[in-house]
């Protein structure tokens, strides 16, 4: 009997962690771009801090609250985000992110409207009291459209926390796939297409072992990404470069800094674009995605012939291993 009231619970338990799971912002839409991405659209280069849902080409589309909460504040007139809705969700301690919309809703537009008379085209933010403007989850709180840096209507999805770090605030943006009720019906394919080391570039193939030259420390980039369906390409959740037997770098997808934004070519390398994502297998710098790197550690135990493994890994469990040896140039 107390067997059966433990599995109960733990049923339960299980059952209400899926309940909590935040709503897609676009009813029946689907994903086209991923978090992580880089880029090279606006001002300068940056990480794509979102995830973007279709809303079929169309301005004027329902987006809906992805949990219960309240209106933390708006941005009208973002340069790279346009017109966005920020909620706070009491419940998770989290914040909710929709961007690019055409309009708000109700109250909040009424107000934006009158902002809007005051400063033109110009920026503005405005915070509201908490509590003040709440909203159900499901309930639609603004219209899709292509504010800020849109080419193509479409809403800009984001999971936001704020931590405290000694006296200040810091803001991450997570991966919001990891919130939402989303299921990846399409086909998926993962792959790594080339492998560029000090600035030659390889073919790699899942069925056979790539030779990659190097002379004194490897500057590694690989060109990958993961085709969804017919139309749309985001950049893998996590990429591992292991050499002999050794975990020597890896990058995940996983939270990135608001004050990381404006630094993609740590991560990417030349070449990258919207379309194409180089990504390095190095850096002299440390931000958020990067994980581990152990570069300073091995690089005078590097021997002639080493063998390493490329490894690729999207959000939803599929793992590409590549094989590759690593051959020091006399």
């Amino acid at each position: 009997m107390k067997k059966l009231i433990i599995i109960s619970l733990v049923l339960l338990s299980i059952v209400f962690a899926f309940s909590q799971r935040f709503l897609p912002p676009v009813k029946d839409s689907y994903l086209t771009s991923s978090f992580g991405e880089y880029r090279d659209t606006g001002d300068k280069p940056h990480f794509h801090l979102g995830i973007d849902f279709s809303s079929f080409s169309r301005i004027g589309y329902p987006v809906n609250a992805a949990a219960d909460g309240y209106v933390y504040k708006i941005w009208i007139n973002h340069k790279v985000y346009g017109n966005t809705v920020f909620l706070y969700h009491p419940d998770y301690d989290l914040i909710t992110v929709y961007a690019h919309l055409s309009s708000f809703k109700g109250l909040v537009e009424e107000i934006a409207n009158s902002v809007i008379s005051e400063v033109g085209n110009t920026f503005a933010e405005i915070k509201f009291p908490e509590d003040e403007i709440r909203v159900s989850k499901g309930e639609i709180i603004a219209y899709s459209g292509k504010s800020g840096e849109a080419e193509v209507p479409h809403v800009h999805f984001e999971v936001r926390e704020i931590k405290k770090s000694g006296n200040e605030k810091v803001e991450i943006v997570r991966d919001a796939l990891e919130f939402v009720d989303y299921v990846e019906m399409r086909p998926r394919k993962l792959e790594a297409l080339e492998i560029r080391s000090n600035n030659r570039t390889f073919k790699l193939l899942e069925d056979q072992v790539t030779e990659i030259p190097f002379a004194s420390l490897p500057k590694l980039a690989v060109k990958a990404d993961e085709r969804i369906g017919n139309n749309t390409k985001i950049v893998p959740r996590k990429i591992s470069l292991r050499i002999n037997d050794e975990l020597v770098y890896e990058i995940e997808f996983d939270a990135i800094r608001t004050d990381e934004m404006y630094s993609p070519n740590t991560i990417y390398g030349n070449g990258s674009n919207i379309f194409t994502y180089w990504i390095k297998l190095y850096s002299s710098s440390f931000i958020t995605p990067i994980k581990v790197n152990r570069w300073n550690e091995i690089a005078f135990t590097l021997k002639d012939r080493n063998p390493a493994e490329l490894i690729l890994e999207d959000i939803w469990g599929t793992v590409k291993v590549y094989k590759l040896v690593l051959v020091k140039e006399m």
